[in-house]
């Protein structure tokens, strides 16, 4: 198990693919405005470019469709070109689901060793006889993950965006609309320089703005449901418990 993680998306410079309609859309922030690919069983290619030499340790591919199980992805890059070393060799493209489950689509994360890199080729093959690819949304940075994970006491719960309306018959008129996730927590005995780092990312996203937290990122059962992109919520001040250490209570809704 490995620590909750935070993610403010670096800008990306540039970005362009090998095939398909839509590359555009992996730089805007709706999952729902797809890249789609436009053939299966080879390998397409997506290069971006940050515009200068940034310092990574996490890459992610939001919205994946259809989540096949065997469909795969690799990356490469460096500060000169897109294939100066192996930052994540092949392997499957699906978070993993929760024991039991199968979801309608899914994302790819990669957490690891520190990268400086300006230059990122993502790799993705889907498996031969089945339908073309699309993904929405493509996020790179460096995480703030810190010293102590959240505590006890965290929770998800389900965000309904539809209404319904009780009838004097005994019924309900619905107007249907989507379930969504959302995911709060509280950060503990934060050092003063996890305090101003978790400042700086809430100055720069806001309640308005996009990114990723991931309860934790290990390739294990439950992967899927612990990965959160979407838009802070009710934002809080924190609270001072002693000279060096804070609490800091944090929600966000995912964007779907």
């Amino acid at each position: 198990m490995s620590n909750i993680l935070i993610l403010q998306p670096t800008a990306i410079a540039a970005i362009a693919v090998s095939r398909g309609t839509g590359g555009a859309n992996l730089l805007t922030p709706d999952p729902k405005e797809v890249w789609t690919d436009s053939a299966v069983g080879s390998a397409a290619t997506i290069d971006i470019d940050l515009g200068s030499v940034q310092t990574i340790d996490t890459i992610a591919l939001i919205s994946v469709i259809p989540p096949v199980a065997g469909t795969t992805w690799s990356i490469t890059g460096g500060s000169a070109s897109y294939t100066t070393s192996v930052i994540r060799a092949s392997t499957a493209l699906r978070a993993v689901d929760a024991t039991g489950q199968a979801q309608l689509r899914s994302h790819a994360l990669h957490f690891g060793a520190t990268w400086n890199v300006r230059y990122i080729r993502v790799t993705v093959t889907q498996p031969a006889g089945l339908a073309v690819l699309s993904i929405g949304v493509s996020i790179i940075g460096k995480a703030f993950v810190p010293v102590f994970n959240n505590e006890w006491g965290a929770g998800r719960r389900v965000i309904d965006t539809g209404t319904s309306t009780a009838l004097a018959g005994g019924g309900f008129a619905n107007v249907e609309g989507v379930r969504k996730g959302s995911y709060a927590f509280t950060l503990g005995d934060l050092s003063n320089d996890e305090v101003d780092a978790l400042y700086a990312i809430q100055l720069a996203v806001g309640e308005t703005s996009p990114l990723l937290i991931v309860e934790d990122p290990a390739v294990t059962a439950g992967q899927y449901h612990r990965i959160h992109y979407g838009q802070l919520r009710s934002l809080r001040a924190f609270d001072r418990r002693s000279p060096g250490r804070t609490r800091w209570e944090l929600t966000i809704d995912q964007w779907v």
